[in-house]
């Protein structure tokens, strides 16, 4: 009686009396046996319902439970047919106060495959105890109740319907629960319980959303049921090169036919359709295949459904994310690499292949992109054998491969790093044809230029990557290099340089009227009477300057029309 103590004098500490807001008394405590779950998310405890003294049952009856629980949240009731946990076991799975005291469900897996969810927002008290009535049927009907309130707290409906032998409790991380079971059932609460109906006070519409409910299962069909994609647009696609990530986003339109959901419009006030139905039915599970960490994301953000009397069922999704692996293959060709990245939609179940239409795929009108632009996305049907994507059965997995070709924007590129790179090249070939100071500090100009330019290329050319345009880089500065040495030669040469012998052939090859002429030398001169002076080795070093700049020419040139 120790634990019914303290918590009478934490209740009258907290609000004064000794009457709870569930109105239960410390009478109703002390008929029922008590468990406390202390050890968080354990099922440690198991009670078999056959040697309750309380388990009063009929022919429709599987479980009739009366219990009191006192927690702040996360509040874990099990049914089991077994007295032991099994990850994958069918059970029961009712948590009230889910969350963070926020929801309560229904499961039929531990931690998964919920039947139900609804929204009860602060229904567990650390202090005052929630009297809760379950019940479960052999027609698969779940409800959790309050006693005391006409409507049931959660319920839900499974047409495979479970043994249930075993009763266990649980908490959840550090929350302790104090579970007080096994209690005297009073007989107006167990009728008022069982009369209830709630479609007493429906619409039409919701009459026959409930009916729904009731009679649909959460499992997939036994027969084939093609999945049919009727749409599926893309609204974002980033590639990161870097990370070697693809980011889409997407929204999907899936239909497919469960003859499980028919009904009569003549029996529904001939409603034919259900729009923006958002019940807790079976759905196919739409998955999208991750090469890097070998695994299958399922597609999430569903938000309402459409059914037909004829069982026919459109699902509209939301806007989705999804991150898939796209390696980047090696190439020469930045900024104008091409690569092609896949995104592989599957079922998750053999019985419910996924078709999409041929003209299903398409690109928002206002599409999001990043510095990769989608060229194209072509449609491909693969038959993934590997043991790891293999279906239940040991089958291979059907793949919808969407292959998006794509590009790398080339216009960022072309402004900031081309633009300084044909800037540089300018400035240098403009040196040489200045004199003194000046054409050192064009020179140099440039090259501080250009060096910035290759510097901020470095942030953007992956690391596999040796760009064509490299090679038009090294060859102007380079260029620029020989043109500061040769204002260096030429300084020197014109003060301590000695002459030409007249007769050597390098005197006859600068004294040359035509060469002199194309190299802007003092052409005018007269090839007999030049080659009889003593020309000077300055006139050679000023033919290579000529050279020189030719050849620069004709590299930035070539770098403006080829392909870089």
């Amino acid at each position: 009686m120790w634990p019914l103590a303290i918590l009478a004098l934490f209740r009258l500490l907290a609000v004064g009396s000794a009457e709870s807001k569930y109105n239960v008394t410390y009478a109703d405590l002390d008929k029922c046996k008590q468990f406390n779950a202390v050890n968080g998310y354990n099922y440690d405890a198991f009670f078999k319902l056959t040697e309750l003294d309380n388990h009063n049952l009929d022919n429709e009856t599987i479980v009739n439970l009366r219990l009191f629980v006192v927690a702040s949240k996360d509040a874990h009731i099990l049914l089991s047919d077994i007295d032991s946990v099994i990850p994958e076991a069918q059970v029961y799975e009712i948590v009230v106060g889910a969350g963070g005291n926020m929801f309560t469900e229904i499961r039929r897996q531990r931690k998964k495959n919920p039947l139900k969810t609804k929204t009860t927002k602060n229904v567990l008290s650390p202090i005052d105890p929630l009297p809760l009535r379950i019940r479960l049927t052999t027609e698969g009907l779940i409800e959790v109740g309050i006693e005391g309130q006409d409507l049931p707290l959660i319920s839900a409906t499974d047409k495979n319907v479970t043994s249930v032998r075993y009763l266990s409790f649980s908490s959840w991380g550090s929350t302790q629960a104090k579970w007080f079971y096994d209690c005297e059932t009073e007989d107006e609460t167990v009728t008022e319980l069982e009369v209830y109906d709630p479609t007493g006070h429906m619409t039409p519409k919701d009459k026959l959303i409930y009916a729904l409910q009731m009679n649909a299962s959460f499992r997939a069909p036994d027969w084939e049921t093609p999945i049919e994609m009727q749409k599926l647009v893309f609204t974002r696609i980033a590639y990161d090169s870097w990370k070697n990530q693809l980011e889409t986003r997407l929204m999907f339109r899936l239909s497919w036919r469960d003859n499980r959901s028919c009904w009569e419009p003549k029996e529904h006030s001939n409603i034919t359709k259900v729009i923006n139905f958002s019940a807790m039915l079976w759905a196919p599970a739409i998955n999208v295949k991750d090469e890097k960490d070998y695994q299958l994301a399922e597609l999430i953000g569903t938000d309402h459904f459409t059914v037909t009397y004829d069982g026919q069922y459109e699902w509209i999704s939301r806007e989705i994310t999804t991150d898939t692996f796209c390696a980047l293959s090696s190439s020469d060709d930045w900024p104008y690499e091409t690569n092609t990245c896949d995104v592989a939609f599957s079922s998750d179940l053999a019985s419910t292949p996924l078709r999409f239409l041929s003209d299903a795929v398409s690109l928002h009108p206002n599409l999001i992109q990043s510095d990769w632009i989608v060229e194209r996305i072509t449609k491909h049907d693969n038959l993934n054998e590997e043991e790891i994507f293999l279906f239940n059965d040991g089958s291979p997995r059907p793949e919808v491969v969407l292959r998006l070709h794509i590009k790398r924007n080339n216009e960022f590129y072309d402004t900031v790093l081309y633009a300084p790179y044909f800037m540089t090249n300018v400035m240098i070939l403009v040196s040489f044809w200045m004199e003194g100071i000046m054409r050192i500090f064009a020179n140099s100009l440039g090259v501080i230029l250009l060096i910035g330019t290759f510097l901020q290329m470095s942030a953007f050319v992956p690391q596999l990557s040796n760009p064509k345009i490299f090679t038009f880089f090294r060859c102007t500065l380079y260029c620029s290099w020989i043109c500061v040495l040769l204002f260096v030669l030429d300084k020197w040469l014109r003060k301590y340089g000695p002459k030409m012998a007249p007769d050597s052939w390098l005197a006859r090859l600068v004294s040359y009227p035509h060469l002199r002429f194309v190299l802007r030398l003092d052409g005018g001169s007269h090839y007999g009477s030049l080659h009889q002076k003593n020309l000077e080795w300055r006139d050679f070093a000023k033919m290579l300057d000529r050279v020189v700049f030719i050849v620069m020419s004709g590299i930035f040139l070539a770098s403006c029309f080829v392909k870089l």
